[in-house]
């Protein structure tokens, strides 16, 4: 990976700001993306990782729906300054490889609600970062409060998340010159097999956005076809 002349780097240490695209796979209305352009030069990573998409419960469909989703917010960060970059490996692994080439200032994400996996995952990334001192800033993205010691104050934590304003796009990224970026892996080469179905949801802003407006009745229905 090589960055542009100044990029990520500032007099002997690092700026770089990672952001870890997860779940949360949109440029609007996110906090991570949001903080993290206010405190350098921004990466936006996104890593496909064979060991959970090779589980019992991943399908086909969802990583069809994946890829669309990527290629949208692919598409919508540059327009901002810098694509996404997408890595395939172990998270701990591919993170490492970019702290030992270029430093990570720090790691930004919003918080997800998964299942052992990815929660055990999530440990080994935090215990990693630790070992670094790099600071991995978590936001919540939905009403589920995680760490909690007590479920005393839920609700309003819950509330005070669920009405907290829309979080608006940063105006532009710093490009960080040409970044390697893995090609996006076939479903096959992740053992998903072939699992058609044409009424699915489509991935990216732009259905759902659409189904929105035709609901309000502001968009005429498409002709059958369309």
């Amino acid at each position: 990976m090589t960055f542009g002349k100044g990029a990520g780097r500032m007099a002997g240490r690092t700026s770089l700001q990672v952001v870890w695209f997860k779940r949360d796979l949109r440029a609007s209305d996110n906090t991570a993306l949001v903080r993290a352009a206010r405190h350098g030069s921004v990466l936006p990573l996104h890593i496909v990782e064979p060991a959970l998409w090779r589980r019992e419960d991943a399908s086909g469909r969802q990583f069809a729906f994946l890829a669309e989703c990527l290629e949208d917010l692919s598409r919508a960060l540059a327009l901002l300054g810098q694509r996404l970059v997408i890595r395939v490996g172990e998270p701990v692994a591919v993170l490492e490889a970019i702290r030992s080439s270029h430093g990570i200032a720090a790691l930004w994400s919003h918080q997800e609600t998964g299942h052992l996996a990815s929660f055990a995952r999530d440990r080994a990334v935090a215990s990693w970062a630790r070992a670094h001192a790099i600071p991995w800033h978590e936001f919540p993205q939905d009403g589920v409060v995680l760490r909690l010691a007590s479920r005393d104050g839920w609700a309003e934590r819950r509330e005070a998340a669920m009405s907290a304003p829309i979080v608006a796009t940063p105006r532009a990224l710093a490009p960080l010159g040409p970044v390697r970026s893995d090609p996006l892996p076939a479903a096959a080469d992740l053992g998903l097999s072939p699992d058609a179905c044409p009424a699915r949801q489509r991935g990216g802003r732009a259905w759902p956005c659409r189904a929105r407006r035709l609901s309000l009745g502001r968009l005429p229905p498409r002709k059958t076809g369309d």
